[in-house]
């Protein structure tokens, strides 16, 4: 079933700064290579400790009421959640496109997948920030293997994400309108 509601308007603010703050602090990654005093750094610093501000707020919103955000009725990794990912992959593959509210199946999966790699990013970038780029510690070289493992990860949700929206947006099902629209048309 396909959930026809429009977003409320916190649920597109919080998608719009992840999106923001994600993309670019994944595209000025290569500026922090030059060291805490660059601009490039503080740049690529600022904007990750806004997306785990962003994330933070996400993930909160996940524990309360809300009918757009909840965690509640979400449990991308249950064998319903896996049996509807296998279904949907099957209708994909005879050219047809799954119908799942918004949280199911592999919407869900690409969903929860994108959430986990940006905590994931949002929360070794913040470790990095605070042990400082100078400190060559062990601690620090660890972390900032795992912060290059998600970072390896993030084109990949991206070619998912957009490529479901441009793939429902090509069969008539323009889901981004939610979006950006009270109502669907």
């Amino acid at each position: 079933m396909s959930d026809q509601s429009a977003y409320p308007t916190y649920a597109k603010l919080i998608h719009l700064g992840i999106a923001f703050f994600g993309v670019f602090a994944f595209l000025t990654g290569e500026f922090a290579e030059d060291g805490i005093t660059s601009n490039g750094y503080l740049l690529h610093s600022y904007l990750g400790l806004s997306l785990a501000s962003i994330m933070l707020i996400r993930v909160a919103m996940g524990f309360t009421k809300s009918q757009a955000l909840s965690f509640k009725a979400w449990s991308p990794f249950s064998k319903q959640q896996r049996q509807y990912a296998i279904e949907d992959f099957r209708s994909l593959l005879t050219l047809k496109i799954p119908k799942r509210g918004p949280h199911d199946g592999l919407a869900g999966f690409t969903q929860a997948f994108g959430l986990l790699i940006f905590i994931w990013m949002s929360v070794t970038g913040t470790i990095l920030f605070i042990l400082g780029s100078e400190s060559k510690s062990n601690i620090f070289e660890y972390v900032e293997e795992l912060h290059e493992v998600g970072e390896s990860l993030i084109p990949i949700f991206l070619a998912l994400h957009v490529g479901a929206v441009i793939l429902h947006s090509l069969c008539g099902k323009s889901n981004w309108r939610k979006m950006f629209n009270n109502k669907l048309r």
